[in-house]
């Protein structure tokens, strides 16, 4: 089925604006090792983007059962606008403005990109958080 220009258009548009976030994507720098004090110490990384995004999770994980107790894990994604840039396996994404007070300095990784449909409305994102101020994350 073809989708027209303008279909295509309005949908991207409007899924734009329903980006409530805001975040930075970068490239994570060279490991590099300082020769005197023999520590170990990560480049600054290259900025891709910063902008609007949408960070969400589904209920959609694995159960894993730890010890007796079965948890349920959840997927999380990040959306980026249709014309924004495309980022890499394990580039970090740090959410910088949300309506969620709690999601302001989240950073995950992406994990994948997730393809498919010929509208394509946002670029779609698997991430993994990897860094949080709440301890429940």
């Amino acid at each position: 089925m073809r989708i027209s220009p303008f279909a295509a258009s309005y949908v991207r548009k409007r899924t734009t604006e329903h980006m409530v976030d805001a975040c930075i994507i970068w490239t994570p720098g060279e490991i590099v090792v300082d020769p005197d004090t023999g520590q170990a110490q990560r480049a600054q990384g290259t900025i891709k983007y910063q902008g609007p995004c949408r960070f969400w999770e589904v209920n959609a994980g694995p159960q894993i059962v730890v010890g007796e107790e079965q948890i349920t894990t959840a997927e999380a994604y990040l959306s980026l606008p249709y014309n924004s840039i495309v980022p890499e396996s394990d580039d970090v994404v740090q959410i910088t403005a949300s309506v969620d007070e709690d999601l302001v300095g989240r950073m995950v990784n992406v994990l994948s990109v997730v393809r498919g449909g010929g509208l394509r409305a946002s670029r779609r994102f698997r991430v993994q958080v990897v860094e949080s101020t709440k301890a429940s994350w």
